[in-house]
């Protein structure tokens, strides 16, 4: 098994008291341990997550925690472009300047179903609604002078080819695993696309996997008590990781000052890929 690559010290003690950061998805996973990582260094945080109940109850613990009193919390269903729109808009009525927008929030290898506007619901949350999310939020990134966009894709995203005419699994048996790589790839010819489209702003695109990762983002694959408990041994020696190793390529990529030199380029934790000289 690899060693996992992790942040350097400077970059997790950077004080970040003047930046404001939005991350989706953050009740679990990922999310929740990038937000209590950049509130551990003073950054203003919004939660966007669905479940404002949990959200909430989250929030307190992070506080408490970090001593920290700028985490936020705004609904996002990412099922909803609606829901998209509104959250921006609750967004811009009290901030006016975002330095880093994460786009953690997924779902893996779902059964056959759509989001609210009709879409594959793999490619409408994991990609569709965070491309409507972070067009509707660049005036704001520009604002800043370190802007940052994380695409959170996947070391699957080369095992597909994006069917344009058929994105939606209408004229094809449908394949929950073809569908989420469909999605992962999506993310990562957007990151490269926008470092073309904003080269002549501050703002640094980029995809990233993030390794394989004990998150209940499996369970539409697996048990999570599978994962988490009976088979945990066996998992953890094919290469599996936790939380707070799964959220240094984030970290890493919103923070650190070396990656304004890599616009549109994929970050990845160590992983399973096609090609042999690519992993790590």
């Amino acid at each position: 098994m690899s060693r996992a690559i992790v942040c350097s010290n400077k970059t997790l003690e950077k004080n970040l008291d003047d930046k404001i950061y939005i991350v989706t998805g953050t009740t679990s996973g990922i999310g929740l341990e990038t937000v209590t990582q950049l509130a551990k260094q003073f950054a203003t945080v919004i939660c966007a997550s669905r479940n404002s109940e949990l959200s909430n109850h989250i929030i307190e613990n992070i506080k408490n925690e970090t001593n920290n009193d700028k985490v936020y919390f705004i609904h996002l269903d990412l099922a909803s472009l609606k829901s998209v729109r509104l959250f921006v808009e609750k967004f811009s009525n009290k901030f006016s300047r975002l330095d880093g927008l994460v786009n953690n929030a997924g779902i893996m290898h779902t059964r056959k179903q759509k989001t609210v506007d009709g879409f594959e619901l793999q490619f409408g949350v994991n990609y569709l609604s965070h491309f409507l999310l972070t067009e509707l939020l660049i005036p704001h990134l520009k604002k800043s002078k370190d802007g940052r966009i994380i695409h959170t894709s996947s070391v699957m995203h080369d095992r597909v080819l994006i069917n344009i005419n058929d994105l939606n699994f209408e004229k094809r048996k449908y394949s929950r695993i073809e569908a989420y790589n469909q999605s992962k790839l999506a993310q990562v010819l957007y990151a490269r696309y926008q470092s073309i489209l904003l080269q002549k702003t501050k703002i640094t695109p980029v995809s990233i996997h993030p390794g394989w990762v004990q998150t209940p983002l499996i369970k539409h694959t697996l048990p999570v008590f599978f994962q988490d408990i009976l088979l945990k041994p066996f998992l953890t020696i094919a290469g599996m990781i936790n939380v707070k190793l799964g959220s240094q390529t984030t970290l890493h990529c919103l923070i650190d000052s070396s990656v304004t030199n890599y616009p549109g380029c994929f970050f990845s934790q160590f992983g399973i890929y096609k090609e042999k000289s690519s992993q790590l």
